[in-house]
């Protein structure tokens, strides 16, 4: 007899396992191997999907179809940027099988609108990647703000690219592959905002800047001002630092990180696990433990999502609402304005 405690195990079909598959996902799945087991590999590079088949003794799929209509396939992960963009997505919905997605989802809004449409008219589970509300500095944060510091009013900070170097640890470097800054990070760090703030803002305004011409015309660095209900103002800057032009100089570049200002004190982020904090009583520091991984978080709420619903876990509406601020920041630099949110709650 089977019991009923136990959780009940997920059979993954994985597309694209790329380096963010290495660092996070395929040791976490591998740990929670009482809930998932992984039966399928795609790739658009075939012979990387048949390296990592081999790896995890599972079969390496020769198409997308193939992989999502496996019987021994319940959900699938989309791990990595192909070049039929969100299809595979349209296909899982398709199928009834719920969709993991870490894939950036703010640099096409048209296709977004309707992949959320079908996910609707489907009912199928859609779980977007937005793993900074999983760091562990984000979840002391949270709970901070619930006890010592107090209801958030000011978010002020910098993060900062270099090279496309997001594989190794989670943290400031965070591209999956060459994006515009406005989706990647720009997109996770408004995410990231609402999730601490609590709602998405009623206005935001944006600005970008080109330090080195010679590379192009695409902005070097940006910002976005956002104002959320009952007056809280987030101020975010993130740009790429160029090693290769800047050499020595990177290295006397500040810190990257977030000030949170709160009703009963302030707290300093250095994500992904450190966090200082001062209230009446002083100051505060922590160096969190990485256990759970930010893996483990993710790939456990995935799992009860799937199984029992998870009320917590971001869904395929939180990112249409974050790419529709995209746009916004986007019309805002065109326009050089504030641009107020369509039916928001006045601040």
């Amino acid at each position: 007899m089977e019991d009923a405690s136990r959780p009940q195990r997920l059979r993954v079909g994985v597309v694209g396992p790329g380096r963010l598959w290495e660092s996070r996902h395929k040791p976490s799945l591998i740990r929670l191997r009482d809930r998932f087991r992984v039966t399928a590999v795609y790739d658009q590079v075939a012979r990387r999907a048949e390296i990592e088949a081999a790896q995890l003794g599972c079969v390496a799929c020769e198409g997308l179809s193939s992989l999502i209509e496996r019987s021994d396939v319940d959900v699938v992960y989309l791990l990595s940027p192909q070049w039929f963009g969100l299809h595979a997505a349209h296909l899982a919905c398709e199928a009834g099988k719920p969709v993991y997605c870490a894939l950036p989802l703010s640099g096409d809004l048209p296709e977004l609108e309707r992949l959320a449409a079908r996910v609707e008219r489907t009912g199928v589970v859609f779980m977007p990647e937005f793993a900074r509300r999983c760091y562990p500095a984000t979840q002391r944060l949270r709970e901070l703000l619930a006890t010592k510091l107090g209801k958030p009013r000011l978010v002020v900070g910098h993060s900062r690219l270099s090279d496309f170097d997001r594989y190794a640890l989670p943290g400031p470097t965070s591209q999956l592959v060459p994006a515009p800054l406005a989706v990647d990070p720009g997109s996770y760090l408004l995410d990231w905002c609402a999730f601490v703030l609590g709602s998405p803002p009623t206005s935001i305004a944006s600005a970008r800047s080109v330090v080195l011409p010679s590379r192009g015309d695409a902005p070097d660095f940006e910002s976005f001002t956002a104002v959320f209900p009952g007056g809280a103002t987030a101020q975010l800057s993130y740009g790429r630092y160029h090693r290769e032009e800047w050499g020595e100089a990177v290295r006397f570049l500040p810190p990257a990180g977030v000030q949170v200002f709160a009703e009963r004190g302030v707290a300093w982020l250095e994500p992904p696990d450190r966090i200082q904090w001062w209230d009446a009583d002083g100051a505060h520091e922590e160096r969190l433990a990485p256990e759970p991984t930010v893996g483990d978080v993710l790939n456990k709420q995935f799992h009860r999502l799937v199984h029992q619903g998870d009320p917590s876990a971001p869904t395929i509406r939180d990112a249409l609402e974050i790419a529709r601020l995209v746009r916004d920041m986007e019309r805002g630099q065109s326009g050089g304005g504030v641009v107020p949110r369509p039916d928001s709650p006045p601040s």
